[in-house]
């Protein structure tokens, strides 16, 4: 699976429907309150629009449908897709970010066909363009949809801000939208994100600064001198008006080299995240000649009840471990896990209110995230229908972010980094051995020796 921005598609030229979803009655009031993640993403926002254009803050899809597409059959089911999630039909209004949310029924969805683009770079850069313009946070609704037709098939583009889906929300959609679309088949009844933020604010607002749950923030941030980890190479741009970011994906093992490599792992005692972090650590000493690894990384916060829910269900933790015998796989593998362990307890806390109770800001320079989503409903349709998952461009002049994804056709890794000649360079190298790590675990269960510095 390729995580990527629009220009990285090579999209081909055709002919786009603008479809957007506008409110039928009026907007009731909501008591429930946004979320943390919500609610820090509006602040953010708020105080960043009157410095120009907001930085581009959505998360989006693209995939196909057969062509000659039923323009009133799409319409309906992105209506019907919208009455399922009541995530999509509620707004935050400001300056008290009070909620207002739409009853089932009450949104119509319109297309609008423009004409046919010959050039296929001016459509991906008009379609990129509407998304950065109307896929925000500060209006309703911040999600919309392209349809491209074209000889052979019908590619729909859905962006949506991250304040409505986070990065599993998307792998979603293009199941959905087919089986409403087509009426194949029944879609599994879903919770709403709502309902959850409201519980999550319950909960963590109940907490105080002596809450047990603060104590391995405090022992991790005093380790780290308080700065969450950095890349382990200096690849920041100093500049006053960093550039986009360059973006990749690679694919570092098919679907019989990662069962090679998973089984590797679990018969060492871990499994495949924690066997991507023991390698990962062991570039990172190859690299420095650090003996600690350490990172922040997303974690899902669903329970059953909102498996197929629409939502920002992430919260962030640090991961920290050392390295007692680089030579051995094993060894640093059984470090990754011990360096796992309560870490999911830590990010069921939002890292808002972590920054309220600590008084200390954090920020994530470096971050790596892990999806398995060989259950995710239509994972076996995605290469078929050409899944791609994007997300808006980035100009940030420090982070690192990798994306590793388990697939039924195998491993991959999306990245982004900053546009400096050293992040090409490092980011390359870093990835380049990475494969190479990963390959000798999935075909002998062992690393080579470290280099020597």
């Amino acid at each position: 699976m390729k995580l990527t921005d629009i220009p990285s598609l090579d999209m081909p030229p055709g002919r786009p429907t603008v479809w957007r979803a506008t409110a039928t009655t009026a907007w009731a009031p909501d008591p429930r309150p946004a979320s943390y993640v919500q609610q820090a993403h509006m602040d953010h926002a708020l105080a960043s629009a009157g410095a120009g254009p907001l930085a581009p803050s959505w998360l989006g899809i693209a995939f196909d449908l057969p062509p000659h597409l039923d323009q009133r059959a799409f319409a309906a089911a992105l209506a019907a897709w919208t009455d399922r999630h009541e995530n999509l039909r509620s707004r935050l209004v400001p300056p008290g970010t009070r909620r207002e949310t739409l009853p089932p029924g009450a949104t119509a969805v319109h297309g609008t066909t423009l004409p046919p683009f010959t050039d296929g770079r001016q459509l991906a850069q008009h379609i990129e363009e509407l998304f950065d313009r109307e896929a925000g946070p500060l209006h309703w609704p911040g999600f919309v949809c392209v349809t491209v037709d074209r000889a052979d098939t019908t590619t729909v583009y859905l962006a949506a801000d991250h304040s409505l889906m986070d990065g599993y929300s998307v792998f979603l959609v293009p199941q959905e939208i087919h089986a409403l679309y087509t009426g194949s088949s029944p879609l599994p009844e879903t919770a709403s994100y709502l309902d959850f933020a409201a519980e999550e604010r319950a909960t963590v607002d109940a907490l105080t600064a002596d809450d047990p749950l603060l104590v391995p923030w405090r022992k991790f941030l005093a380790a780290v001198d308080g700065q969450l980890p950095e890349f382990p190479t200096p690849i920041k741009h100093l500049g006053a008006s960093p550039p986009d970011q360059p973006s990749g994906c690679r694919h570092l093992l098919d679907a019989p080299g990662t069962r090679a490599f998973d089984r590797a792992c679990r018969s060492r005692g871990g499994d495949s995240f924690t066997g991507l972090l023991a390698c990962l650590a062991r570039i990172g000493y190859e690299t420095t000649g650090e003996p600690q690894f350490s990172t922040m990384a997303p974690f899902h916060t669903r329970t059953t009840p909102y498996r197929s829910s629409l939502g920002w269900y992430v919260g962030m933790a640090p991961i920290s471990f050392p390295l007692h015998d680089a030579r051995s796989f094993e060894r640093t593998l059984r470090s990754a896990v011990a360096g796992l362990e309560g870490v999911k307890d830590m990010a069921r806390v939002p890292v808002g209110r972590i920054t309220e109770l600590l008084g200390t800001p954090l920020r994530d320079p470096f971050m790596i995230s892990y999806m398995d989503l060989r259950l995710t409903p239509g994972a076996r349709e995605w290469t078929a229908r050409r899944t791609v998952s994007l997300r808006g461009r980035s100009n940030d002049a420090d982070e690192v972010y990798f994306w590793f994804m388990r697939t039924h056709e195998g491993l991959t890794v999306s990245w982004r980094h900053p546009a400096t000649d050293t992040g090409h360079t490092a980011v390359d190298r870093y990835i380049g051995r990475l494969r190479q790590v990963v390959e000798q675990i999935s075909d002998a269960g062992e690393w080579q020796a470290p280099t020597t510095r």
